[in-house]
């Protein structure tokens, strides 16, 4: 029977569905042809990009080679011994004979006779010497006079001698850290240009250093002239495997050669973590003998409360005569009681608040300035509003307008008569509290003001901003005297007592104390992250800094010899130090606030 047309329909549907299925897998054979496609489109850009590069890293080695080879004839040649000269020109021969480096039994490059043994670390670190700053001078000074005692060519073996474990946490140089300041500060965590409250409050430890938990650290290294590539490198702070690799460009920073000067000079010692520059050039800091002892000098902290806020802390301060300290957290700031009788003995206490006092609705509160008296506390944050609290009756008695949608620091003149004002819009905004009006606005920061201090005098006021600048204001003429620019924006800042010198703290990891006479400065390498807090004590013979690192660090002034550091558990955000110099209180973000003696 022929078959009926219903059957003839529904049979043809059947094809047209089979058809269009396999039209559909030939489409998505196709996609995946096309995605293979350029997927092996991209992969052969990127090959074709990563030859062109290794192409021109080569062309670059052999130009630097040239150089060296060059600056070794014409300028280290001549500092040697007639005798050295000879068989440094033969090594110079038969090193352009060599088509490939050969390695010793030691699996170090092997050298032809009459080269110190320091040579294969030195043609290893430096591929271009021209245009050589004092400290690279220094270094190649001081490998050419090495001598007759095994540090030198000709002499006998070098000694051994164990660097200190670096366990111990002497060794903290670390540029291995990938705790980028340029992404930790970006994302949902930035807020006009500085970490958020929760960004930088959420953060843990860093990565481990190389200078922390390599192995090689363990074992032993000479005191005598440059040995190995890794021992150098250790010494200076850098990760030895990424200069092999050329995961490290030596040249990028503007300061390795300072530090790879420093570890020549402390081939037996811990790396240099500071270091004093003049007119641009920094060499290693020689600290005096008494640097980290003598009367007022603190050899470490003894915790004594612990002061559970509830709240990330962003400001903390103590009162002058060390009974109470009060802690900043999110819209509130606690008060606590902390008097002698608690914080004597060796147990840690750890007791409630006594009062409260809510403002900034519920705004993260970033900066606390209690006048000398005790019962009036100022109060700032991420709000448009600067809170005027009477401590005695514990209302607040003025709200201050600041046009800006933050308020990052506070400070009083040595009058309290003025209140001056750190925005966010890069403003600092001077009050006049007595009279309860606005008397002037500073601007100068393309970005927004982070942080303030004033002189002793309370003639000038020092200045931080995210506009990687350091200013300094005559308060007289209210107008600019100075500026300091940096590579780095700036999160913290304080005036030494004797307005000698102002220490700021910077978001890449380093502590820069500026002289407020000289053309000189130090610059202090011990954090491993971003500095956000900073404080003098009121001796002005040292200052601490506490940073993203979950470190407090303990300077003396000006050089910044360490005198200690202390670990906390997250990011320390906030310190200060007692009017007596006696106690340390710092803010974390582990919701609370710790309070510390110092020992002497």
């Amino acid at each position: 029977m022929k078959p009926s047309y219903m059957e003839s329909l529904e049979r043809i549907k059947e094809e047209h569905s089979e058809m269009n299925k396999h039209l559909n897998q030939q489409r998505s054979e196709l996609e995946k042809i096309n995605t293979e496609k350029e997927n092996m489109t991209r992969s052969y850009m990127t090959y074709a990009e990563v030859a062109q590069t290794m192409k021109n890293d080569i062309k670059r080695a052999e130009d630097a080679n040239k150089r060296l080879q060059e600056f070794i004839l014409q300028t280290l040649s001549p500092l040697l011994s007639p005798e050295n000269q000879a068989n440094c020109l033969a090594a110079m021969e038969s090193f352009k004979s060599l088509s490939s480096p050969r390695e010793n039994g030691n699996g170090a490059a092997a050298l032809p006779p009459g080269l110190p043994p320091g040579a294969a670390g030195m043609l290893g670190m430096f591929p271009n010497p021209f245009g050589m700053n004092p400290a690279m001078s220094q270094l190649f000074n001081q490998f050419t006079s090495q001598n007759g005692d095994g540090t030198g060519a000709g002499g006998s073996e070098a000694k051994k001698a164990k660097l200190d474990d670096p366990d111990d946490n002497e060794l903290e140089i670390d540029v291995t850290n990938d705790d980028n300041p340029s992404t930790t500060n970006g994302g949902a965590g930035h807020k006009n240009g500085r970490d958020s409250t929760n960004s930088v409050a959420s953060s843990g430890a860093s990565t481990p250093s190389i200078a922390s938990n390599s192995a090689k650290a363990r074992q032993q290294q000479p005191q005598g002239g440059l040995q190995s590539l890794e021992q150098m490198s250790f010494l200076a702070g850098l990760n030895p495997n990424m200069l092999r690799q050329g995961g490290y460009n030596l040249f990028s920073d503007p300061h390795a050669h300072a530090k790879i000067a420093a570890a020549m000079s402390q081939m037996s010692g811990r790396p240099a973590y500071s270091f004093k520059i003049v007119d641009g050039v920094p060499t290693p800091t020689l600290f005096p003998a008494d640097a980290q002892k003598g009367p007022g000098i603190p050899t470490g902290l003894k915790k004594k409360m612990e002061l559970n806020h509830g709240e990330v802390v962003c400001a903390a301060t103590i009162a002058r005569d060390n009974t109470r300290v009060y802690t900043g957290g999110k819209g509130c700031v606690k008060i606590w009681d902390v008097c002698e009788s608690d914080i004597t003995g060796n147990t840690v206490a750890n007791r409630p608040s006594i009062a409260t006092l809510d403002c900034l609705k519920e705004n993260y509160i970033r900066s606390c300035k209690l006048f000398q008296d005790g019962k009036t506390l100022l109060i700032g944050g991420e709000a448009s509003t600067v809170a005027l609290w009477d401590l005695t009756t514990q209302t607040k008695t003025l709200d201050l307008e600041t046009d800006s949608q933050a308020c990052y620091a506070l400070a009083l003149s040595p009058d309290e008569k003025l209140l001056f004002a750190c925005l966010a819009d890069g403003n600092i905004l001077i009050y006049d509290i007595h009279n309860r009006e606005k008397v002037h606005t500073l601007p100068g920061h393309q970005d927004g003001a982070s942080c303030l201090d004033l002189s002793k005098d309370g003639t000038k006021l020092w200045s931080g901003g995210l506009d990687n600048s350091v200013r300094c204001w005559d308060l007289g003429q209210r107008k600019e005297l100075a500026k300091h620019d940096f590579s780095s924006q700036v999160f913290s800042l304080g005036c030494c007592p004797n307005d000698e010198w102002v220490a700021v703290g910077m978001e890449n990891n380093n502590v820069e104390v500026l002289s407020t006479t000289m053309k000189e400065k130090y610059q202090l390498t011990q954090h491993e992250s971003c500095v956000l807090s900073l404080k003098f004590a009121h001796s002005g013979k040292f200052f601490i800094s506490t940073g993203k690192d979950n470190a407090l660090n303990a300077w003396r002034t000006p050089y910044g010899a360490s005198l200690f550091q202390l670990k906390e558990n997250t990011s320390v955000l906030s310190c200060d130090i007692s009017f007596d110099d006696s106690l340390i209180v710092t803010g974390s973000g582990e919701k609370k606030a710790t309070l510390y003696a110092i020992d002497y």
